[in-house]
This record gives structure tokens, C-alpha cells and sequence, in this order.
């Protein structure tokens, strides 16, 4: 089946906290999400090849 260019777009609503943490920066200017990744990234989690059994 082939889609058509007047074939509907499903969406997403999403609705943050607004307290301003997700704009908010730290010393290094990065914000939360990417100071999480950025620890990750050091921790050497990233990027590491994971065996499920």
C-alpha cells in the first residue's frame, strides 16, 4: 500500500512542566538533557556494544 500526499500525518501532543528547568543551563552551559548525555559519554556507556541473552 502506498501513501498519498493527502493521506493524514498522525501527531503528538506533549505538554512540559513550566517551571523553566528544561531552559535552564549549568556552569558549562549546557542544560539537563545534555549534561545527562554528556556524563553518560564520559562513563564510556555510549557507544559500548550490549549482548542480551
Amino acid at each position: 500500500m502506498t501513501k498519498s500526499i493527502t493521506d493524514p500525518v498522525p501527531s503528538v501532543s506533549v505538554k512540559y512542566a513550566a517551571n523553566g528547568s528544561s531552559t535552564r543551563a549549568n556552569e558549562l552551559g549546557m542544560r539537563a538533557m545534555q549534561e545527562r548525555a554528556y556524563a553518560k559519554r564520559q562513563s564510556g556507556v555510549m557507544g559500548q556494544k550490549v549482548n542480551i541473552r
